[in-house]
């Protein structure tokens, strides 16, 4: 069950707000320390600072494995030629579903300059 915490922020690209929102699109076993760590150092960290924070916390977004799609089995290692069970070929996938939102803060990254917490 979501808790609600009355967190809301927002993030910018100079001016441009690329998302605004509670951080919904992130599972909750990550969620809880993000938001902790923005609520407690957005405000006070330059532009090099927000991008480290927000990238440290996402990486997981970004991370891959190899998915049989015959027999619904992931494999932790890139590479695999040969599904261990059903003997298919296993294409890489990312591990978490994608999210335009997440996406674009991904896409971002770099240029942000700004998190406002409300």
């Amino acid at each position: 069950m979501e808790q609600k915490s009355g967190f809301f922020c927002t993030i910018y690209v100079d001016e441009d707000e690329i998302y605004s929102g509670d951080l919904s699109e992130i599972p909750e076993k990550f969620r809880r320390r993000i938001i902790g760590d923005i609520e407690e150092w957005a405000e006070s960290l330059g532009k090099s600072g927000i991008n480290e924070l927000l990238y440290s916390h996402l990486v997981w977004y970004e991370r891959k494995a190899d998915y049989c799609e015959e027999c619904d089995k992931w494999y932790e290692d890139l590479g695999t030629k040969i599904c261990g069970t059903c003997g298919a070929k296993p294409k890489e996938d990312y591990l978490y579903e994608r999210n335009p939102k997440l996406d674009k803060i991904m896409v971002c990254i770099g240029m942000i300059s700004r998190i406002q917490v409300s």
